[in-house]
């Protein structure tokens, strides 16, 4: 699929959120309250004395030397957060709010006239796999795999002005030219600023409450609903939004019936939310909004890329991962560890497989493999705000 078709989103969706510190190491990084709980370093955000650091004032001086002015602190506090922690290259950023569009900021010189000119393309090798595994609410998983031509990853931060703290996985091929794509961390900050429209851009990610959510994409125009009286809601988009808004499947489910999903350029999806105690597959077709739950003697719920809603209950033999998926965690009684939930991501990949990410629903943290090699684990930990209702 050539590169340009995969761009649309950057240029109309520019923002950023995130009043809490992420600090990578290789392996583990604590985002609770935004302080490395394993070295103790202070939120990046700031100095000692809470001053803007050097790296902020560095960005706003080459933000202003390209024509920019009056740019917002939290603009270069959320840019200065950008650091690499795996040479495929996977980076980590967290967002400092309030949202602002790169259209928005204030610049006395005009881009170039194709900048941001960017559009989501449609392509045969969709082979994603979701599934949740709720049998236990101490050990409740959501795991997902991310297939699809290569695809460079953004784990973002986010925490809004209003709504829950998450973390979610971007597929930054749609938003930064291939040329930095290596090296982002060390581009000029005119580069980087197409990150801004990363929460317009989920594909999976988690909340502070254990509230989890993934997409996968369905071969068929499904029909959306398209409720006059209802706020549409970008397809991808509306993930960041449940996360924001919901801290359990329930408040997912309500949320999502106030809104019509609109198709951000891309193929037509499906949907698996999840706590921990229960999960839903969530489909549309013409027009209507289907919901398929876990149930007591059944807990767990799980989708690939086929509509659930046209087999007449009966999903069985019509993708071999779904098959798989379904026989191992019905044998399990809808309880994994992440340990087993990473097992089974692992068994229903393909040479397509680009991310695989196990969501412990429990504990609040994000497992993190590339490119199947399940010899290294990026663990990413949110830790909830208990002064939240």
């Amino acid at each position: 699929m050539n590169q340009a078709t995969r761009w649309w989103i950057a240029g109309a969706f520019i923002a950023l959120c995130v009043t809490f510190g992420i600090f990578v190491q290789t392996e583990t990084v604590d985002v609770s309250r935004g302080t490395d709980t394993v070295t103790g370093v202070a939120d990046a955000a700031s100095t000692s004395d809470g001053t803007a650091s050097e790296t902020e004032a560095d960005i706003r001086e080459e933000l202003e030397a390209i024509g920019f002015v009056g740019v917002p602190a939290n603009v270069t506090t959320s840019l200065a957060t950008l650091e690499k922690v795996d040479d495929y290259p996977v980076y980590t950023m967290r967002y400092v709010g309030p949202y602002v569009r790169a259209s928005e900021l204030e610049r006395v010189t005009s881009p170039d006239p194709e900048e941001n000119a960017y559009e989501v393309g449609q392509d045969e090798s969709w082979a994603c796999s979701l599934f949740a595994a709720v049998g236990d609410p101490e050990h409740a998983v959501l795991g997902r795999n991310f297939d699809w031509e290569y695809s460079p990853i953004l784990v973002v931060f986010l925490e809004p002005e209003e709504g829950y703290t998450s973390g979610m996985s971007i597929d930054i091929a749609y938003l930064i030219e291939p040329e930095w794509i290596d090296d982002l961390d060390e581009a000029p900050v005119e580069q980087r600023l197409a990150l801004l429209s990363a929460p317009f851009l989920t594909f999976d990610g988690m909340n502070e409450k254990g509230l989890a959510i993934g997409m996968a994409s369905v071969d068929y125009e499904c029909g959306y609903s398209s409720d006059p009286d209802k706020r549409d809601v970008g397809d991808l988009r509306l993930m960041r939004e449940v996360l924001e808004s919901s801290a359990s499947v329930e408040e997912a489910l309500t949320f999502l019936e106030g809104i019509n999903p609109v198709s951000q350029g891309g193929p037509n999806t499906h949907y698996l939310v999840a706590d921990r105690t229960g999960a839903a597959l969530i489909e549309y077709h013409e027009g209507e909004m289907y919901v398929f739950r876990s149930r007591e003697e059944t807990p767990w719920q799980l989708g690939t890329n086929f509509p659930v809603v046209l087999t007449e209950d009966e999903p069985i033999g019509h993708c071999w991962r779904y098959d798989r998926i379904e026989t191992t965690l019905r044998a399990a009684a809808g309880v994994l560890s992440t340990a087993e939930a990473a097992e089974l991501l692992q068994n229903v990949s393909t040479p397509m497989t680009r991310w695989s990410i196990v969501y412990d629903l429990a504990a609040v943290e994000m497992h993190l493999v590339i490119e199947r090699d399940s010899e290294t684990v990026h663990t990413f930990s949110l830790g909830e705000d208990t002064s939240r209702p």
